[in-house]
């Protein structure tokens, strides 16, 4: 077996060659503080090592929306490629070299579902646990929560997924961003949320290894009906005959097409964040075109 260190750094290499921006490592001792069912050890016990893998979202397929022209490269790419077809083959890469070098290794995909169904023994967790790939990122070092809650990045703010790996195999860890590195709790995400899903202070906090990091209470009830373009002012979709029951034929077809309904396009948490941090220059990545022209667009007339 190859010693901690070099295979350490094959599993960087490997899951960079492999389509991953970001790698980073995490001890287990760094979860020492999650909540009950949200352990990396409820889904493996006997993880050693925890692997974060980052893939930026494509920034282009994030300004047709901002400039209200274009969804589907969104919901195509962001969604459904990186969560569906990249990370699948992203994780096999990596945990299949840690196989042959005698590991076992569990993949985390994006999105899961958490806690179904009833333990199988007694005392045990219920099936399918629950762990947060943002706080996976924290831990190894990759990034930090930002004020709304979304991972953020040195290199990309909050425009990227995240997937994790579960190992037996003691990896070397990185260090952890500290918080602040990248958020300047400048309040862009909660002024543009079309929502009103960020309102309030900092007051939730998530401790990681050795940080606290602190993120405004999500209003998920009033997130969730604007992400999925319910309301006509921020998506041109819907019209008078729209319903639940009745959902307009382009819904129907990226829930068909790319087996996600977004048209929000994360109007304050993603696209104004991104904004204010490339413009402030806390992003190490670069771009010729702004995020941001002029006012964000809403749509001031009912639907026809």
């Amino acid at each position: 077996m190859a010693d901690n260190a070099e295979l350490t750094r094959d599993v960087k290499r490997i899951a960079l060659e492999a389509g991953a921006d970001l790698v980073g490592i995490a001890p287990v001792e760094r979860f020492a503080h999650a909540p009950e069912g949200f352990h990396p050890a409820g889904i493996f016990s006997h993880t050693r090592s925890v692997i974060a893998l980052g893939v930026r979202m494509l920034r282009g397929a994030l300004k047709t929306i901002e400039e209200g022209n274009y969804w589907q490269a969104y919901n195509c790419d962001s969604y459904q490629y990186l969560n569906e077809i990249l990370a699948p083959h992203l994780l096999r890469k990596v945990i299949l070299h840690l196989e042959r070098q005698g590991y076992t290794s569990v993949p985390l995909h994006n999105p899961f579902a958490f806690h179904s169904g009833r333990p199988v023994r007694p005392g045990g967790t219920r099936p399918d646990g629950g762990i947060s790939l943002r706080v996976i990122g924290c831990a190894a070092g990759l990034g930090e929560l930002g004020r709304s809650k979304l991972f953020l990045t040195p290199q990309f703010g909050p425009r990227q997924r995240m997937f994790g790996i579960l190992t037996d195999a003691e990896l070397v860890g990185d260090p952890q961003l500290p918080p602040g590195s990248v958020c300047d709790d400048c309040g862009a995400c909660t002024r543009a949320c079309p929502a009103g899903a960020l309102e309030g202070q900092r007051t939730a906090e998530v401790r990681i290894g050795q940080y606290t990091y602190t993120h405004v209470p999500l209003d998920t009830a009033r997130c969730s009906p604007i992400h999925q373009g319910w309301d006509p002012r921020y998506s041109p979709f819907v019209d008078p005959r729209s319903s639940r029951e009745n959902p307009p034929h382009y819904f129907k077809f990226l829930q068909h097409r790319f087996r996600h309904q977004s048209t929000c396009g994360g109007r304050g948490c993603v696209r104004a964040c991104m904004d204010h941090l490339e413009k402030a220059g806390r992003l190490s990545e670069t771009y010729r075109t702004p995020m941001i022209e002029g006012e964000q667009w809403v749509i001031d007339q009912p639907p026809a």
